[in-house]
């Protein structure tokens, strides 16, 4: 799709900074070199708990991604929080993908699915439970109504339950978020009645059980003597204080390699993808100390110091770069300082290979969403500054030639950049081999967006700034320049014309006065924008003409005494007999002209010369009515 070399496939996920998305990009970017693939992530935001109008916009990277293109699609729906968000992308792949798709992480019947068995999954670990501590009073605390995964976990958990002969009540269930703001409401549920407690509790990913074990101990709950508590997905660290979590691992990278495999058969028509597949992959149940039956190793708190202080160290950095990017990008004006501070910044994010910056429009009306053209603003490759190339492309394209890479698969990471509903573009970063995006790069992509909307504000009060000043120095009627946006040009003029001979020339319309009386002031009207077409169609490229009255004209013509003057005259004239003729009214227009050629020494002034022009017309005007 982005080059013609090499096919492509698209990657669709959300929070890119989960353990669990990390593990995925090192697979994708080591498979997808394996078999020869360039692979765009489309990433996006989007949260539960928060729906916020950042969030819900976020969803138009699905009409930006040119579905229709892509060679092939993973799509991995457990990762988007809000439902219609899959709901959408759901929607929008039935409707245009042209090209085999795989769901990693999820079992539907939409599309070719390759998962862990969520049917089963969860079972070894409440059988542990169950059998190997003798636990019967049991609770679960799930995800939002719309997580499949979390509802398909709870129906397992209720089964393996019921199997062993033991009640699951309503009370013994607690709706969550996946996340780790929701252990408040799994304690009042499951501990508020000291004579009802759980022996354990079963959640539905590692999240919500470790902020449920800190909770716990906050509450001098002792685990696992007093309660158990175990996960799911074995991506979160309890951390040093805290027992080490039981709970289940998914083969990740298994799921990627297996969607790999099959998407390139489908790609290269060994198996035909319109017939579903679906691979199911076992979970493993990992033993930890929050259920008693696991150990940390000897060397466990010292390697835990040691990654603390890598990633505290990291995370001082990140800080750092946020700091600095967020004041460099808030002060920037235009895409010229925009450029400049993402370059100042490049050695600060030393894992960005390639960072691109393609805003909807072409140059010269950037960040109009609905053109079909991008256009590339910002380039840096491999480490170095590639300018502003400002060059346009299709939009499904995603990305000009010059981000070619003929040698080499590449993995790109794209987010969107909007605010306030308003779509500019899109950022689209490669990082070095085997590194991915951190934890900054929403907040990063989030920040640009920030930036170019204060552009887009600044030259919308720009644009409008010179309308409403060009509205003050020009003539509404006639589309020239009245008397104060003449002196406007003219001023800066006026030293350098020392030593040239220029021209005024002063027009005035004749009978103006019976035009309106005879016709009415609408012929008087027409009759003065005839005049003024004459004039612009006279004029010199650097002549200047404007309006300084009601039936009066002033042309400035900057190098004259070799005839130009005349030939203005001349042109002027031919130009007004021809739209007498072509108008073919009752009445004719016509003028009286004054003009006044000059060598400008230093005496001379711009009102003199204009006062001169005007008593030459004058004397004009009146010898025309002595002949009337």
């Amino acid at each position: 799709m982005i080059f013609s070399n090499r096919k492509t496939i698209g990657v669709f996920i959300s929070k890119i900074f989960a353990p669990f998305d990390n593990a995925v990009f090192h697979a994708l970017e080591r498979e997808g070199r394996r078999l020869n693939y360039d692979i765009v992530v489309f990433t996006t935001t989007g949260y539960f708990a928060t729906q916020n109008e950042y969030d819900i916009q976020e969803k138009n990277i699905f009409r930006t991604a040119a579905i229709d293109k892509l060679d092939g699609i993973i799509i991995v729906p457990e990762s988007y929080e809000q439902g219609d968000f899959r709901e959408l992308l759901f929607d929008m792949l039935r409707r245009h993908a042209q090209c085999p798709v795989v769901a990693i992480r999820h079992n539907g019947n939409e599309f070719d699915c390759v998962y862990t068995d969520e049917t089963q999954a969860i079972r070894p670990l409440v059988r542990h439970l169950i059998e190997h501590h003798g636990l019967k009073r049991i609770c679960f605390q799930t995800g939002f109504p719309t997580h499949i995964e979390a509802n398909m976990r709870l129906a397992a958990f209720r089964q393996e339950m019921a199997e062993h002969g033991l009640e699951v009540r309503d009370k013994d269930v607690c709706p969550g978020t996946m996340w780790t703001d929701c252990a408040r409401e799994a304690y009042e549920r499951f501990f508020s009645d000291p004579e009802d407690r759980p022996e354990a509790v079963v959640c539905a990913n590692d999240y919500m059980a470790v902020s449920l074990m800190r909770l716990l101990m906050e509450k001098g709950l002792r685990l696992p003597e007093d309660v158990i508590v175990t996960g799911f997905d074995n991506i979160i660290g309890a951390g040093p204080d805290m027992p080490g979590l039981t709970t289940i691992q998914p083969d990740y990278d298994a799921m990627v390699v297996r969607a790999m495999d099959h998407l390139d058969r489908r790609i290269r028509g060994v198996s035909e993808w319109h017939r579903q597949a679906r691979f199911s992959l076992e979970g493993r149940l990992v033993l930890g100390e929050s259920c008693g039956c696991g150990k940390r190793s000897p060397d466990y708190f010292r390697d835990v110091s040691r990654r603390t202080t890598a990633l505290l160290a990291l995370e001082d950095e990140q800080d750092r770069i946020m700091n600095s990017l967020s004041i460099d990008l808030g002060a920037c004006a235009d895409l010229k300082e925009l450029h400049e501070a993402l370059i100042s910044n490049r050695a600060k994010s030393a894992n960005i290979r390639d960072h691109y910056l393609c805003l909807f429009g072409e140059p010269g009306a950037l960040m109009q969403e609905k053109s079909g053209k991008a256009t590339l603003v910002h380039a840096i490759r491999d480490g170095r500054d590639c300018g502003i190339p400002m060059i346009s492309f299709d939009r499904p394209h995603l990305l000009p030639a010059m981000a070619e890479r003929p040698e080499e698969p590449q993995m790109l990471f794209m987010k969107l950049l909007h605010q306030r509903g308003n779509n500019f573009g899109y950022s689209i970063s490669q990082y070095v081999p085997g590194d991915g995006p951190s934890r900054i790069f929403v907040q990063v992509n989030a920040l640009l967006s920030i930036a170019l909307e204060n552009i887009s504000r600044r030259g919308e009060l720009m644009r409008l700034y010179e309308e409403r000043r060009m509205s003050s120095i020009t003539d509404l009627m006639t589309g020239l320049l009245n008397r104060r946006g003449l002196m406007e040009r003219l001023e800066p003029l006026w030293p350098g014309l020392k030593g040239r001979t220029t021209a005024f020339v002063s027009i005035d319309m004749d009978r103006l006065k019976y035009i309106n009386d005879n016709f009415g002031h609408a012929a008087g009207d027409f009759a003065i924008r005839l005049l003024a077409r004459a004039i612009q169609a006279a004029l010199p490229r650097d002549g200047i003409g404007a309006r300084i009255g009601g039936d009066e004209f002033l042309i400035f013509l900057p190098d004259a005494g070799n005839g130009e003057e005349q030939a203005f005259l001349d042109r002027f004239n031919r130009e007004l007999q021809r739209l007498n003729a072509e108008e073919n009214r009752s009445f004719t227009v016509s003028a009286s002209v004054g003009c006044v050629t000059e060598q400008i020494d230093e005496l001379d002034t711009i009102e003199g010369c204009i006062h001169d022009s005007d008593t030459r017309m004058y004397q004009v005007k009146e010898a025309h009515h002595m002949v009337r």
